[in-house]
């Protein structure tokens, strides 16, 4: 296909290419994230926040784990299984053209514990994964969207040292600092403009990996309310995070059949061949706000409310900064828009303990609202409003332990990009997530 309407044109600039290869990477970082923290918090639908009764608090409300009189501890893994596909759009990639992502399964896991101070005090320990994506295309070499992301891996670590108190019967509180580590890799190809074609064509191939890992320190705080029996008000708040990246890039040249374009490819000095190349960004991951209610429909069914707001808008520019290589090669300076939105997800579910108290069963269902506008929606990041349900068990073993399990079936609304992608690449996403949380409780 002939490539020349003028977006394409432009985005076919080598150097202005190799400063979005890192610019699409932490973006992404930005605009994915994990909620599904605990397991039996997935099985309601992550409607979690006035509840919190168990160490998975430590993420939902730190409030919920004060008062309690035994050491507690649980360690899980979450399960994501991601399936998300393409169908192009006029005027590129062109209408009938249809591409898969790669199937692939990730595991975060998550380990909580906390111990009684004194009474009415805790202390608490947690590790969990807030943020996180993979992306891989099949058939990379071939598919259309190479020159914005073949592959990319984001992991944002996140542990915490939490303390909570219950100051009245009806009133707790707790929080406490997080630290964030995270990293970054990502392939992709690099276009340009053959003459003796008239076609893009692949001149090189990157691969970008964070430099070690980026580390900084938010904090958390919530609060829990139960102004009469069998109702519990909850809300908890995690501060947004500054965490600056530090990248180095490899550029392989991809030859063609024309020496003279090869080495006019070569000699570009924007391009520095097999050299490293060093690049710096901050990225402003959001802050995230919970309030929720709960009830006690009766002695065994538990009806649990939340909403979640995302602040979305604070990551609405990027700016990239590279130093120059060894041979003095520079690829320039840039500044992109990203323009999120703040973005609201509206959660609910329902558990039923059995009479014989050993077995707790639930489900839950989330409207998620996507902050990614369509400017941004692409190969790397193909997001959406979605919907999601979820069922869920736990088992107790013994006279301390509790297996629990959950399962999230999240839908992604279609999403459709015409016109107003920033690197003019067009179509539908079809996307679809299945999360499976397993957790192992006990008290000591």
């Amino acid at each position: 296909m002939k490539l020349t309407h003028r977006g394409l044109r432009r985005s076919a600039v080598l150097g202005a290419l190799a400063v979005t290869l890192i610019t699409s990477a932490v973006a992404t970082a930005s605009g994915f994230s994990i909620f599904e923290a605990g397991s039996r918090a997935t099985a309601v639908g992550g409607a979690f926040v006035a509840r919190a009764d168990d160490t998975s608090a430590m993420f939902y409300n730190p409030a919920g784990l004060a008062g309690i009189v035994k050491t507690e501890a649980m360690v899980g893994i979450t399960l994501i299984a991601p399936f998300s596909s393409l169908e192009g759009g006029n005027p590129y990639p062109g209408v009938g053209y249809k591409a898969d992502q790669k199937q692939m399964i990730f595991f975060p896991p998550n380990f909580y514990v906390a111990t009684p101070l004194g009474k009415g005090f805790t202390l608490s320990f947690g590790t969990w994964f807030p943020f996180g994506l993979a992306t891989a295309w099949k058939d990379q070499d071939q598919f259309l969207g190479r020159w914005m992301s073949q592959r990319v891996d984001i992991r944002q670590y996140a542990m915490s040292l939490q303390v909570a108190a219950q100051l009245f019967p009806w009133l707790k509180v707790g929080g406490g600092p997080e630290l964030r580590v995270g990293d970054v890799k990502l392939n992709r190809n690099v276009p340009g403009f053959n003459p003796y074609t008239q076609k893009f064509v692949d001149v090189a191939h990157m691969d970008l990996t964070q430099s070690g890992f980026s580390y900084d320190v938010g904090w958390t705080a919530g609060i829990q309310l139960k102004p009469t029996d069998g109702i519990s008000l909850g809300a908890s708040y995690h501060s947004s995070v500054n965490q600056t990246y530090t990248g180095v890039g490899t550029f392989s040249q991809i030859l063609t059949t024309y020496a003279d374009f090869n080495a006019s490819v070569a000699a570009d000095p924007r391009l520095p061949f097999g050299e490293q190349v060093n690049g710096n960004t901050a990225i402003s991951f959001p802050a995230v706000t919970q309030v929720g209610a709960s009830f006690n429909l009766s002695k065994c069914v538990t009806l649990d409310l939340a909403g979640v707001y995302t602040q979305w808008n604070s990551f609405n520019s990027t700016i990239i900064t590279f130093n120059p290589t060894a041979s003095g090669k520079q690829v320039p300076q840039t500044n992109i828009t990203h323009n999120f939105e703040n973005a609201w997800s509206f959660r609910a579910g329902m558990s039923w303990l059995l009479p014989s108290e050993k077995v707790e069963l639930a489900a839950g269902y989330v409207y998620d609202q996507t902050g990614q506008p369509d400017s941004d929606t692409g190969p790397l990041l193909p997001d959406a409003n979605r919907n999601g349900y979820s069922i869920g068990a736990s088992f107790k073993i013994g006279k301390k332990s509790w297996i629990d399990f959950s399962n999230l079936f999240l839908f992604f609304n279609n999403r459709t990009v015409n016109g107003v992608q920033n690197e003019n690449f067009y179509g539908t996403y079809k996307t679809f997530a299945n999360l499976t949380v397993l957790n192992f409780r006990t008290s000591l």
